[in-house]
Order: C-alpha cells, then structure tokens, then sequence
C-alpha cells in the first residue's frame, strides 16, 4: 500500500492490492488474533516470575519512540488495522462512480476481506455444539478401524470440525460454509464393527472445504436420538424454494436501472448498487440489503440482474454433487445386473 501511494497519489490500484493480500496472506492475522489471548497470559506469567521484565518494560514504554503507549497497545494494532481497512475500502465506495471499475474493484476487495474477517461476528451465531466419534476409513494392520473423538462447532453460517485441546481449547481441523453440507447414512452396508455401532452412524461430507476440496468423515454419535438430531440440524437449509433466503446465503443482484422508493419500506437504488436478496415475491417484487451502507427494503426486479456470487457458486457446486452420485448409483446398479447375468450362463 506504501509503495502504491508512492508512485500514484489517486491510489487506484489500493483496493486491488487489498484484494491480493486478503485473499493469500490473510492466515497469518487469524493466526496472530487466535493467539493473542495467550500473548497476554505469557506476559502476565513472566511477570509473575520475573519482576525485572516488568521494570524493563516500564522504560521502553517511556522512551518517546513508543510515545509512553504500553506494550499491548502496540501487540493490537494488527487487529486494528483489519477493522480501519474495512472502514477504508467503504469510504473509497462512497466516493467512486456507479458501475466504474474501481467500484467494481472495491466491492470486490470489501468481500474478500468481510470474508477474512475472524471467527467472532454480531451476525453469526452458534446454533450446536458437541462431540461425536470419527471412525477411521482405513484399517489398521489387526483388520480394524479406529475411532477417535473431533468437536463439531455449528454457527448459523459456518462449520467447524475440531479437535479438544484442553478444557477450553479446540484445533480446528477443517471448516466449510454452511451450505456446503451435505449429511447421509453412514454405511451403505451393515458391518460387523468392533469399536462401532452402524446404528448410531452417519457420513458427513464437506463439498468444498478451506483448501477448496471436498473431505468426509464417517462419524459416531453417543445415541441414536443423538444421530438423528445431528443430521438434521446438519442438513437443514432454506433454499429459496419459496423465495426467502438466509442472509449469509443469498442471490445477489447489480441494479441496471434507477428506482425511487414509491413508499414507506421500499428501498431507493442507484445504478451499478449490488444488493443481497432476502426475499422475492411472485408479483415481481424484491427484498434485499444494499452491499454499500446495509440499507434494506423493496425494490422491483426489472430494475437488477443477478450476478454470479458465492451463493450461485455454491449452488451448482451442491448440483453438480448430486448429479455425479446418482450416475455413481446408476453405473454401479448396471454393474451388479451384469454379474448376476453372466453367474446365470
């Protein structure tokens, strides 16, 4: 961004060069924020031990380089940064032309990094926690399959699959959009399992996870009423059907006409506004949050076309799943009709 501002003072490749850093190296700020609870508790047990530390500290915080600000002032400016990035990026969008490239690369950059953002959000929220049994794909040398315990984290928006490190610390193994969840029975076929119980089992894929590829895991609930709670609270997802949408997984639409609020609850918008649909109506009618300042209201849909965005990717990718399943069944279904053919020769 210096470098940026150095060889061009309209900066109008800032967002773009936001966009690049958020998009590859924003891991190591989740890093350096999921640790900072235990940067102060290192702190906090040097002192305790070692009270010279402290008395060292006292004089480097008074030199007028670190303008007599503490030590924690300075560890949190990373997480401050994030926050005035965002607040940044916004007020570039206020100040630049509808439906101009660097609109677009605005918008672009303020997604990536709303998505980057950390764990902990006013609009997120958990809906179930708890532990359950992962059983191993592969045998061990003895004809076995292992089982051990992961911690599921399910937010209204995301999953979280972890591993308990202590009595109030977990490592998070994988995570996945919320949408990108699909559940099923856990065996096609009863076995005869040593550490498990078919009964109390269900498959748990992830269709495309952090890395971007899609993993499962074959898991144990403690009861069977605990099974079939899991898989439902895993698998309920409002899809549109009858044109309302969750908020974290929505259509989005770029207006391509102007429009004036006629009446109360009707939302004025401008060409070029990206909005998140909430809600359609069959009379033509559209609910949604505008991207820019979240102003939210009704709007005709002659006036907006939808774009392609995460919920449409997400969408096919959900389609795409199904459909390579069922040739699976088919191919396979075929298979089996063919060896019971040829045993009859």
């Amino acid at each position: 961004m210096r470098e940026e501002l150095e060889s061009n003072l309209l900066c109008d490749m800032l967002c773009d060069v936001i966009h690049r850093h958020t998009s590859s190296h924003f891991g190591a700020y989740v890093d350096y924020i999921r640790n900072m609870p235990y940067q102060e508790q290192t702190m906090h047990n040097l002192g305790r031990k070692n009270p010279q530390i402290m008395e060292i500290l006292r004089e480097l915080q008074d030199d007028q380089r670190c303008y007599r600000l503490p030590l924690k002032s300075f560890l949190v400016l990373p997480f401050q940064r994030i926050t005035r990035l965002k607040i940044l990026i916004e007020n570039i969008l206020k100040s630049t032309e509808q439906g101009s490239e660097r609109q677009m690369s605005a918008e672009k950059a303020l997604r990536a990094l709303i998505k980057a953002l950390p764990l902990v959000s006013s609009s997120r929220w958990l809906v179930r926690q708890g532990q359950l049994a992962q059983l191993s794909e592969k045998e061990n040398i003895f004809g076995h399959r292992k089982l051990c315990h992961i911690y599921l984290f399910l937010f209204n928006d995301l999953l979280l699959v972890t591993t308990r490190k202590g009595m109030d610390r977990f490592v998070v193994r994988d995570h996945v959009h919320r949408s990108l969840i699909e559940v099923s029975e856990g065996l096609e076929e009863k076995e005869d399992l040593e550490c498990a119980s078919w009964e109390r089992m269900f498959c748990l894929a992830l269709l495309k996870n952090q890395r971007g590829t899609t993993s499962q895991f074959l898991l144990q609930a403690s009861t069977h009423a605990e099974k079939i709670t899991w898989m439902e609270v895993l698998s309920h997802r409002v899809d549109g059907m009858e044109g309302i949408y969750e908020e974290w997984d929505c259509p989005q639409v770029r207006c391509t006409e102007v429009y004036v609020a006629q009446q109360p609850g009707e939302l004025s918008v401008q060409l070029g506004d990206t909005i998140n649909v909430i809600q359609k109506t069959a009379d033509g009618f559209l609910e949604g949050r505008r991207l820019v300042d979240g102003e939210r209201g009704w709007f005709p849909d002659y006036c907006a076309v939808q774009v392609t965005n995460e919920y449409v990717q997400r969408k096919h990718l959900r389609q795409r799943r199904h459909v390579l399943q069922t040739a699976n069944r088919i191919l396979n279904r075929r298979h089996t009709v063919a060896q019971a053919t040829a045993c009859f020769r």
